[in-house]
């Protein structure tokens, strides 16, 4: 495309058309909610059980972090839909769902019982749908592909942040001042980004028409189906170690209907074709199938590292001397934080790569080296005795595909996937995430049982099969044709 051609592209497309102050408030108050999502993620696991020792529910706060992310995974082909019909709504799916999330924040601020806090969180998952499935996608659209590959690339900056502030920052609030104060300060940042997004590019459904992607009516009884297969399937499996064990009928019955759930959606689509909640189009493109591929087994591996890591630190390396200096609890932590470090300077790297090259295969290449190679060293590495030193190196190290990761799952889609498609597939893509995290965890939790003693040896190993196969998968990655990259 001419530069001629890029101006009369801007000219008729009014997301493009939008004045730059309103295209970069909408831009941070997306980066807002990006970091506090992760800031609210990475400390669940100190605020929940400080809230619950101040206002009773220790036998459910682990319950109100398992059902926080349930309504966000069913929402996020709901919003692809939406989203993709009528672009103008956009901004409303995004904004409204971080004035939700900052609702939730401000509930718990004011929670005098842990029950109150479990109902306000069952709606916190409607941040990340507003965030991953709808907000890449909203970056894509105000700006051209090499500005939005750098911006896009700077959300890894921003997870980067949120995740290494989290624990150090959260903490000290937390323990210093109080839990209610950490949840008003998260409100903040979630209601400031809410707002900004809202009052950042404002396009009407006429406007927006041209760029929609066309179809019949919402399908409503495909949005029911994939609501009840991913309830089911995401509360047995986040729940299966705890509250709904794996075995018990509750469990399996979830299960079945989740089963039966996803048969009725299979069928849905096959009747309804592109005009199903997840149409035809975006399961037979090649480019969608691999990100949603990689997004679940980056995520199903992942769980391996956080769910082993920082408690073998504190347990079996607990006389190391660093250990004993700094404390386990800060030692474990430390141990995934490190992961962080590089993707507060490599996403805006990452990002602008992908945009020049007009494919991520080979960031995401780069990327699998070092996720194979880092996974391989834990499998060898962790045993009684190691330096925690070494730990820390490979954690450092790994934080190359932990930058890749985040870069490629929002950048990529947004630059390779085909303009009727972005929204859609995106939607789909995003699901990877938290189903891989999900399937995991059930997976993890049963080796472990079944063979306590080199149960995390077994899981990592099965967590580095896991990632040869992403390393596999990544060489079908499909680079748009020269027509495609143009219409983009």
């Amino acid at each position: 495309m001419t530069q001629a051609d890029q101006g009369t592209a801007a000219a008729v497309n009014p997301f493009l058309s939008a004045s730059s102050n309103k295209k970069r408030m909408t831009l941070i108050g997306l980066y807002l909610a990006v970091i506090a999502n992760m800031l609210v993620s990475n400390t669940n696991s100190t605020m929940l059980p400080a809230a619950a020792a101040d206002i009773g529910g220790m036998d459910i706060y682990g319950l109100a972090q398992a059902v926080s992310g349930i309504i966000g995974v069913c929402a996020m082909p709901i919003y692809g839909f939406l989203g993709a019909r009528n672009p103008a709504l956009k901004r409303w799916l995004a904004g409204g769902s971080l004035l939700v999330g900052a609702a939730v924040l401000g509930i718990r601020g004011i929670a005098t019982n842990m029950v109150i806090v479990l109902v306000a969180n069952v709606f916190w998952g409607l941040v990340s749908a507003g965030v991953f499935a709808i907000g890449f996608t909203m970056i894509r659209d105000i700006y051209d592909k090499k500005q939005a590959g750098v911006y896009l690339g700077l959300v890894g900056t921003m997870m980067s942040v949120g995740i290494l502030a989290g624990p150090f920052v959260g903490g000290i609030v937390i323990d210093q001042i109080g839990w209610r104060v950490w949840c008003f300060i998260l409100f903040a940042f979630l209601l400031a980004g809410g707002l900004m997004v809202l009052m950042g590019v404002k396009v009407s459904a006429a406007d927006a028409a041209p760029f929609a992607v066309k179809g019949g009516k919402f399908d409503f009884a495909g949005a029911a189906a994939v609501t009840i297969f991913l309830g089911c399937l995401i509360i047995a499996l986040s729940m299966g170690s705890n509250y709904v064990k794996f075995g018990t009928p509750l469990n399996t019955g979830l299960l079945v209907v989740a089963a039966v759930a996803l048969i009725a959606l299979v069928l849905i689509i096959k009747k309804k074709g592109n005009d199903a909640i997840i149409p035809v189009n975006a399961i037979k493109d090649r480019n969608t199938l691999v990100f949603t591929g990689a997004n679940f087994l980056h995520n199903f591996g992942a769980m391996a590292i956080t769910f082993f890591l920082p408690g073998f630190i504190m347990r079996t390396l607990a006389t190391d001397p660093i250990v004993e200096a700094i404390g386990p609890a800060l030692a474990g932590g430390l141990a995934t934080s490190l992961m962080a470090v590089l993707g507060l300077f490599l996403g805006p790297v990452f990002g602008k790569m992908i945009a020049k090259q007009n494919t991520a295969k080979w960031i995401m290449t780069l990327g699998n080296v070092f996720r194979v190679i880092v996974m391989a060293a834990y499998v060898f590495v962790l045993v009684p005795g190691v330096p925690v030193w070494v730990i820390y190196i490979i954690s450092f190290v790994g934080g190359i595909f932990n930058s890749q990761q985040t870069v490629t799952q929002s950048a990529g889609p947004q630059i390779m996937l085909k303009p009727d498609l972005r929204t859609l597939g995106n939607s789909v893509i995003q699901l990877g995430q938290n189903i891989g995290a999900g399937v995991g965890m059930a997976i993890f939790t049963l080796l472990t049982a079944m063979d306590p003693t080199t149960g995390m040896r077994l899981c990592m190993i099965v967590a580095l099969v896991a990632w040869i196969v992403l390393f596999l998968i990544t060489f079908l990655l499909q680079k748009p044709t020269e027509a495609e990259a143009d219409e983009s």
